[in-house]
């Protein structure tokens, strides 16, 4: 069972980091030529690595503009209908600074009380993954899902069973997740093959 990750192309307004701090925005002009090399590359046998394509049997995404707006692009290259699912937002805080911390590598971290507004968000990324690992089970065809970095990070969070990290993912990258053998398998993260260096973006 695979479930494709991919976050939103750049928003209007959006800075860098995490969180819904740009607001419910569409795709800037640079987002949607993101969008658009990714929908490119899908439909032309795009490869996660020599011997997988990206194939997918469902396409779903976040409820927020950037996201369908992404979606919008990759539905026509893949013939399929966009589904929105609620659990897939981002949230309204930015979520790394909610995250515990040390003062170096290895050293003890502080802040292991996480706050209610994170344990809530964590709890509704572990939503969005059941109900994405249903859909997966369901069809017998990969899921991939539009989303946002904060989402992404803590559904792998999720996954890891550890809030000690952070991922740093890439507008319109590819995080992939592969149920097999009884565990899940990061296989992929920010995969961004897809895009030209100009249009890498965080």
């Amino acid at each position: 069972m695979k479930i494709y990750l991919v976050r939103h192309g750049q928003s209007l307004g959006q800075g860098a980091g995490q969180g819904r701090r740009g607001g419910d925005t569409g795709l800037s002009p640079l987002g949607h030529s993101q969008a658009g090399h990714l929908a490119r590359w899908l439909a032309g046998d795009g490869r996660l690595d020599g011997d997988t394509s990206l194939t997918v049997g469902s396409l779903v995404a976040s409820p927020l503009t950037q996201a369908r707006e992404t979606a919008e692009h990759l539905r026509a290259s893949l013939s399929l209908p966009t589904d929105v699912q609620p659990t897939l937002a981002e949230a309204d805080f930015a979520v790394p600074s909610e995250l515990p911390s040390s003062s170096a590598p290895f050293t003890k971290r502080r802040g292991t009380l996480l706050s209610e507004r994170y344990l809530d968000f964590r709890s509704q990324a572990r939503t969005a993954l059941v109900e994405l690992t249903r859909r997966a089970e369901e069809s017998g065809r990969p899921v991939l899902a539009v989303a946002h970095g904060g989402l992404i990070s803590t559904v792998v969070r999720a996954v890891a069973e550890s809030d000690t990290f952070c991922l740093k993912l890439y507008h319109c990258g590819i995080t992939a997740l592969e149920w097999s053998d009884g565990r899940w398998r990061l296989a992929h993260v920010n995969l961004w093959d897809h895009l030209p260096v100009p249009l890498r973006t965080t």
